[in-house]
């Protein structure tokens, strides 16, 4: 294939890609909007385009709605005016009471037609007859639609399922499946797939060759075809036009089959764009490998079963049987799909016999039944409102049948906007205007954005002089951490960030931090160490045992030993200031002269080798030095091409560490931009607490989806850490006085903790640098964080079904727990403002808070900010748990009952499924019934009306999610104390202060 076709069908694969959303790998699982490639077209958009490409609903039940109008979620008058809303669209002409008919449909039990209860009394003839030509198909009509449907919502494969019954996209899955997971593993299985350093494509190639399981599920024709194509690209051209797929339609088609494994697509399109992640430099994957064999198991499969059909399996010969045969194929689409009514379906057999003769008999025999089913239900439901649908003429009964038809399409969108207004309007009655309070704080305390954090907040302010501030849980300090126990690097910040700078986790010692040791031993064990996380079960052997029957039986007293028994005691610290030019070069000298000493006593069986020897072969290698003896050359040999011993390599060492810590001045502007992003610029108390969070459970392949979403996935303590070693740093608060005009009295100490959230325990760190004269009042707030643990813990335990704080805490050590916390689950809204604003109300764990000060912040450069970061990862928050409850199967992940941990990238249901991308069921589901309350995101801001539209209008993300109602809007104006909504398209005035003022 010439480079032009070859290039012009990998951006077709990956322009067909695009609907499909990233997803990240377990250990760091990120919550995202699965239509997240869908927010640039309006919401209901959207949805229908998720519907037609996943199949997935975009709204909940008309009964979880109606659940939650009874429990008070949805005020009647809003559920009323979006009823008016669409009524003033449909302009109906009778004269009956619609709207009453259709708020009765929506809060009362009224059951869908039903083809098992049709209408046994007398049907005025009239009616009857309008009511079967409104329910009369039209057979060819019916064919083009399917026709019309391949490539926009059908493939090959789903045409034979609907024609036929026979389902061969279930064997193409499985047999794609396996041979994903096999290449994508990432040191879960024993025994590897060969060839996997060719890339997935190469390797699967070899394999398909002479493996059976494709032989027997897909014929001789894979090899073939296998055999005949190397590379992806034309084996994706030849299936395309092999199926005589007109050229338009083959972007949609693509589309179409990577939907299909939407978990396993979108991870590998993640880690195909992440070029530095470990698995994908040594295994190469991209889509344009996927589709490809997708495309070529497909073929296979459908060729090896089309004896079987009544028509050749291409898109011309599917094209000349639904137009030529279309009675048939009509007959046969309504018995393959179970459309045809119960009541015709020993006759439908018969009628395939004489198929163009008897199909006018099949259609009004149908619609006959359609006709009763109907009639029944709408003498249900007019009853309800004192009508005899009897009474009603036949051209307004048609009507409204016509007018139910158009509400089904629309009632989602009517219950979720009643929903959402009844949140705003619940919020803003709980907003109170700022009032400054004058009296010095005992301590303060950063937390998390994160939702669980307002409970604890709320609780500690309760008990005395404590301020609380919210800001995103990575204290706006990206950066690359190089674990002490793990040895490789791990992004702590949004995922939408990329850090530039590395901080090492060194042993700690009172005479200062041994840089050159620790970054020695961290860099050598990185080979060693890369898959350390993921084997710690299999290295620790016979123990699992005593494990297994601790987290059985004793799992609080059990995992508490345990991490006592097996805790690494090694006090740390971190390496946030940058290496010095002298450090780098001693660093450097000193991991290559180890490198070097030990080839030379595993080639050479060289002991006691003299340093000025290592130098001279130092030299050699990044210099050329041809002075040594032949033993020695032999070496440097060996260190040049085994071990990169040479000028390149040792330049991008020294490269790779100028980027380890920060200069004072970054330091300085960090933690400067840090606190006045959340307005603590004076009045600091003795103590500021920067408190991190994350989510300690047993056995939950999900725990990282509860760890802090602005660290990546993981725990915030090691943010908390870095940002307190640069805040109490006296040379950084110098700066941040003479450059950003922020002075920190030297009364103040920073002290980093984390929020355990499954126990709502505090449990602070590097206490060993806080000077003895604030132990007295540490021991005070500490007695003060734990009696605001027990009261969330009591608060948390109601929706827990737990009686005693006790009974929340076990959950985090039991492995058998599914649902050792709720997460996120109820989150609805987004503030950027003062505490002030929100510290009398009871948020009840649902609202992001982040703190912000328009008043320090005169041009909108830090409320930019915020919207830019946090505000988006809210957004994708919300959205992850809002597709997670309307449609748990598609855009969840089921039962956690079900799920096995897959490849140690994922988990599936059972032995074989896609990637489950999604949260589980018991994230946000209780008893099959939606727990978490899902409405779209609602972004508060406190701010002057014209910063606050100039700030959004900057940041292009929030400004599309808004203009296409993915988000709601709100600014409190606290100057003039107006509430303004953005709606449909425009600003309005919502609320002024005295209608919510106390």
């Amino acid at each position: 294939m010439e480079k032009g076709r070859k290039l012009y069908i990998r951006s077709l694969v990956n322009i067909s890609a695009e609907p499909i959303a990233y997803f990240w790998p377990m250990r760091t699982f990120i919550t995202r909007n699965p239509l997240r490639e869908f927010e640039n077209k309006p919401f209901k958009d959207a949805l229908k385009e998720g519907e037609l490409l996943f199949g997935g609903r975009g709204y909940l039940k008309r009964e979880d709605y109606r659940e939650l109008y009874s429990k008070g979620y949805m005020k009647e008058r809003f559920l009323r005016e979006g009823i008016r809303r669409f009524l003033s669209f449909v302009e109906p002409k009778a004269d009956l009471p619609y709207e009453e008919l259709l708020f009765t449909l929506l809060v009362e039990d009224i059951k869908e037609p039903t083809l098992n209860n049709l209408y046994k009394g007398e049907i005025n003839k009239d009616t009857m007859n309008a009511l079967l030509e409104h329910f009369t198909e039209d057979p060819a009509q019916v064919c083009r639609e399917l026709l019309l449907s391949i490539g926009l919502k059908h493939t090959i494969q789903d045409i034979i399922k609907l024609l036929t019954g026979k389902d061969l996209s279930q064997t193409i899955d499985e047999l794609t499946i396996k041979t994903a997971f096999d290449f994508l593993d990432e040191g879960q299985s024993t025994i590897d797939m060969p060839g996997r350093s060719a890339g997935f494509y190469k390797a699967w190639r070899e394999l398909a060759k002479r493996n059976l399981r494709f032989f027997l599920w897909a014929g001789k024709g894979l090899k073939e075809m296998v055999e005949s194509f190397e590379e992806p690209e034309p084996a994706i051209e030849y299936v395309l036009t092999s199926f005589e797929l007109p050229q338009a339609l083959w972007e949609g088609y693509i589309t179409l089959e990577l939907a299909r494994l939407k978990g396993i697509v979108g991870f590998i399109k993640w880690r195909s764009h992440n070029k530095f992640y470990y698995w994908q430099k040594v295994h190469p994957v991209d889509v344009v490998d996927y589709t490809a064999i997708r495309l070529l198991i497909a073929k296979a499969v459908i060729d090896a079963n089309k004896k079987d059909l009544p028509f050749e399996p291409t898109y011309r010969a599917l094209e000349e049987f639904l137009s030529k045969d279309y009675a048939r194929a009509y007959l046969k689409y309504e018995l393959a799909t179970k459309r045809c009514p119960p009541q015709l379906w020993d006759r439908i057999r018969d009628y395939l016999k004489k198929p163009h003769e008897k199909v006018e008999e099949y259609t009004k025999a149908k619609a006959e039944i359609l006709t009763l089913s109907y009639y029944q239900f709408l003498a249900n439901w007019t009853k309800k409102v004192g009508i005899d649908i009897n009474s009603i003429s036949p051209e307004h009964v048609l009507e409204l049948v016509k007018v139910y038809e158009k509400f089904k399409e629309e009632e989602g969108y009517i219950c979720l906007r009643a929903l959402e207004d009844t949140h705003i309007e619940n919020l803003i009655e709980s907003i109170r205007l700022s009032q400054e309070t004058q009296e010095k704080p005992l301590a303060q305390a950063l937390f998390c954005i994160d939702v669980r954090s307002e409970r604890f907040r709320r609780n500690l302010e309760s008990l005395g002089r404590y301020q609380t501030y919210g800001i995103a849980g990575f204290f706006g300090v990206p950066f690359a951490l190089v674990n002490l126990q793990k040895g490789h690097e791990e992004f702590l910040c949004p995922v939408i960030v990329i850090p530039k700078n590395v901080v090492f986790e060194m042993p700690y010692k009172k005479g200062g931090v041994g840089k050159e040791k620790a970054i020695h031993q961290v860099l050598h064990g990185v080979k060693d160490h890369i898959l350390a996380p993921f084997v710690a079960v299999e290295m620790i052997g016979l123990a699992f045992g005593f494990d297994f029957l601790g987290k059985t039986f004793l799992p609080e007293k059990y995992l508490k030993l345990k991490e006592l028994t097996l805790k690494d005691h090694t006090r740390t610290s971190l390496m946030v200031n940058k290496l010095s030019d002298e450090e780098i070069e001693q660093i450097t000298r000193t991991y290559y002269f180890n490198v070097i000493r030990s080839v030379l006593q595993e080639y050479l069986g060289m002991q006691d080798i003299d340093d000025k020897v290592v130098s001279r072969v130092y030299e050699a290698c990044i210099n050329s030095e041809n002075t040594l003896d032949e033993n020695l050359k032999k070496a440097v040999e060996v260190l040049k091409s085994k071990y990169k011993v040479d000028r390149g390599y040792v330049e991008l060492f020294k490269e790779r560490l100028k980027s380890v810590g920060f200069t004072k001045e970054e330091q300085a502007f960090l933690v400067s931009t840090a606190l006045k992003s959340i307005g603590l610029t004076k009045d600091f108390a003795p103590i500021v607490f920067v408190l991190g969070h994350g989510s300690r459970s047993e056995n939950n392949p999900y725990e990282s989806a509860l760890d802090c979403g602005a660290c990546g996935g993981a725990s915030g303590i090691y943010n908390a850490r870095a940002f307190c070693i640069m805040a109490n740093d006296p040379e950084v608060r110098q700066i941040m006085v003479q450059k950003h005009g922020l002075e920190i009295p030297s009364s103040t100490v920073f002290v980093p903790g984390i929020h355990n959230t499954t126990t709502d325990e505090i449990l602070l760190y590097d206490l060993e640098f806080l000077p003895a004269n604030y132990l007295p009042l540490l021991e005070n707030i500490r007695k003060d964080f734990e009696r605001a643990r027990e009261l969330t813990l009591i608060e948390r335990g109601q929706f827990l079904d737990a009686k005693k704080p006790e009974e929340v805490y076990r959950k985090a050590y039991d492995w058998s727990e599914v649902r050792p916390e709720w997460g996120l689950s109820g989150n609805y809204a987004f503030i950027i403002g003062r505490r002030s604003l929100t510290s009398s109300a009871n948020l009840m764990g649902r609202v992001f808070l982040h703190s912000y000060d328009y008043r320090v912040d005169k041009k909108g450069f830090l409320l930019e900010n915020i919207l830019a970061g946090p505000a988006v990862v809210g957004q994708w928050i919300n959205s992850e748990y809002y597709f997670s409850t309307v449609d748990n199967e598609v855009y969840g992940s089921g039962s956690k009952v079900y799920h096995n941990v897959v490849g140690r990238i994922g988990v599936m249901t059972g032995n074989y499924s896609d990637l489950r991308t999604g949260l589980p069921a018991q994230t946000v589901l209780k008893e099959g019934k939606p727990f978490h309350v899902p409405v779209r995101y609602t972004l508060f801001i406190e701010a002057p009306f014209e910063l606050a539209k100039g700030a959004i209008n900057k940041i292009r993300k929030i400004r599309e999610l808004m203009q296409n109602e993915w988000i709601n809007v709100i600014i409190l104006d606290p100057e003039s104390g107006i509430f303004y909504r953005y709606l449909e398209g425009n600003w309005v005035e919502y609320l002024k202060k005295e209608e919510v003022k106390v």
